[in-house]
């Protein structure tokens, strides 16, 4: 299967002029998924206890500018087209395979937003992907969002994970995120913010929080992955406190997927047997 080219970057002086016009992004944010000008970067997800990559999280970037995601995201929910991306993001994890590419079993994890949450259509969607990846690898991460309306997220979610992908909820423990939410939502675990994480080493109060969302965790049965870990001194006060999942700069930054590390060519489709007739 053939990669994606490297599209050029546009000249700096254009991505300032850019972030000032919501305009000029707008026009800019509409070819682009036209074109299919995203990419996705791929940074580990590793068990703390022998650093080993069980995980990667596909990160949506635009090369061909200097537009960061923070950037774009947001307006692309503004404009109803966020539903959109997330197509072109399941399309583009097809084609990657990261799964299928790297030693030892990993899974895949991929954003969702809110809108996506809210439609049956999501299902079908994550569905096909699975079945590109080859079986039960993927996960899905969900935004805060998603609280504010659990009765129609609930039955999208519950749908999801009768396909076998696992339900994570995304920046938990600084936003909507409460205890009723875990109640109300059927999940298989929670994503600590990279803020309680980058506060561990000056704040009581963050590794107290950090240690008492990893035991309550536990007894509901989900897992607990510890964003934004960038030192060692962090990674070593979440096992500690009883963390066993990370991610952040500290163990690689997204790349992607001709730049990943671990990543490897996939394997070649076998040719037809002619002599049989078969298609294979």
């Amino acid at each position: 299967m053939e990669g994606f080219p490297v599209l050029p970057r546009i000249d700096s002086d254009l991505a300032v002029d850019v972030e000032d016009s919501s305009l000029v992004l707008q026009a800019l944010l509409r070819h682009a998924l036209e074109q299919e000008e995203f990419r996705l970067a791929y940074q580990p997800i590793v068990d703390l206890r022998n650093h080993r990559a069980v995980g990667v999280e596909a990160l949506i970037r635009w090369p061909r500018t200097l537009i960061e995601p923070d950037t774009f995201i947001p307006m692309a929910e503004r404009l109803g087209l966020i539903r959109d991306i997330t197509r072109q993001v399941c399309l583009l994890a097809a084609r990657d395979r990261i799964t299928q590419r790297t030693p030892g079993p990993i899974r895949l994890s991929i954003n969702l937003s809110a809108e996506d949450a809210e439609t049956m259509e999501t299902v079908s969607l994550l569905s096909n992907l699975s079945e590109a990846l080859g079986g039960a690898f993927l996960d899905v991460e969900l935004t805060e969002r998603c609280l504010l309306a659990p009765e129609r997220c609930g039955p999208v979610i519950q749908a999801i994970r009768a396909q076998g992908i696992q339900v994570h909820l995304d920046d938990f423990g600084t936003g909507y995120a409460n205890l009723q939410s875990l109640v109300e939502l059927a999940l298989d675990g929670i994503k600590i913010d990279h803020r309680l994480t980058q506060r561990l080493d000056d704040s009581r109060a963050a590794r107290e929080i950090v240690r008492h969302l990893g035991r309550l965790a536990g007894a509901l049965g989900l897992s607990v992955t510890a964003e934004g870990v960038e030192t060692e001194s962090q990674a070593r006060w979440l096992s500690v406190l009883g963390i066993r999942r990370a991610q952040g700069w500290l163990f690689g930054r997204p790349s992607f997927i001709e730049d990943h590390p671990a990543a490897r060519p996939l394997a070649p489709v076998p040719a037809p047997d002619k002599g049989s007739g078969r298609r294979g």
